[in-house]
């Protein structure tokens, strides 16, 4: 079933044409291929969104990776003050403010809050990047981080 709040696309190209932004792809991806890419075009309320207020979904599997162009003030605001797990640790990706998040412990079967996943998110300028996986450890998701400036 597909979910109304995006848009699948089968290429690159395709996104070009549905974003105010050229997505930059990763040359990293630790053996995974690409599986989806989709598009939010509906918010939660079901409103079309202006392609300035979309943002690309791919997805490989065992990661995946978002990006979006919210503005310098907003991107900023979602890497310094948002939290995406415990324990974020400042650092640089391609010389771009980020934080990391290392994979959350194994968790029981039953824990209904499942384990943390391993985050990278930084802001180049008005764009925003979220990398993240729930079986890769933080090393791989930086150098994935790192491949999508080839």
């Amino acid at each position: 079933m597909q979910n109304p709040h995006f848009l699948t696309v089968s290429s690159w190209e395709e996104t070009r044409a549905e974003l105010s932004f050229s997505p930059r792809i990763p040359t990293e991806t630790a053996g995974h291929a690409l599986e989806s890419l989709s598009i939010f075009v509906r918010d939660h309320k079901n409103r079309d969104l202006s392609v300035d207020e979309r943002s690309l979904e791919a997805h490989y599997g065992a990661f995946s990776v978002s990006q979006s162009r919210p503005g310098t003030r907003e991107a900023r605001r979602m890497v310094v003050d948002v939290p995406y797990g415990p324990g974020a640790m400042k650092a640089l990706v391609r010389g771009h403010e980020a934080r990391f998040y290392q994979l959350g412990p194994e968790v029981e079967p039953d824990d209904i809050d499942g384990r943390s996943p391993a985050v990278v998110v930084w802001c180049d300028d008005a764009r925003f990047y979220f990398v993240a996986s729930y079986t890769l450890q933080l090393d791989v998701l930086a150098r994935i981080a790192h491949s999508l400036y080839g």
